[in-house]
């Protein structure tokens, strides 16, 4: 079960690659920022896979992380109020 996580340093090593196999299986890598998508939003369908019902939680610092040791670009969003970022990804096609 993942733990509330802030930073990705914080899980286990089987939760940094049940993350890690998320964004390589839903995510590609772009020349360009795609403004469309925002870490908030994308991690918040990670905590719903993977059981929010379990009270469990990664932040959006955490999944931003996560995109950058995947390989990602992160710029953060300026004026949001808490830390958000967008990355350098394609369209995303979710069927779910």
């Amino acid at each position: 079960m993942l733990p509330n996580a802030n930073s990705f340093n914080d899980l286990q090593d089987e939760d940094k690659l049940l993350l890690l196999n998320y964004i390589a299986e839903n995510f590609h890598q772009v020349q360009n920022i795609n403004p469309q998508y925002s870490a908030y939003g994308l991690k918040a369908r990670f905590n719903r896979l993977t059981g929010s019902d379990k009270n469990h939680h990664i932040t959006s610092q955490c999944f931003m992380e996560a995109m950058v040791a995947s390989g990602y670009k992160a710029v953060q969003i300026p004026d949001t109020g808490e830390a958000n970022w967008r990355f350098n990804i394609g369209k995303i096609h979710f069927t779910d």
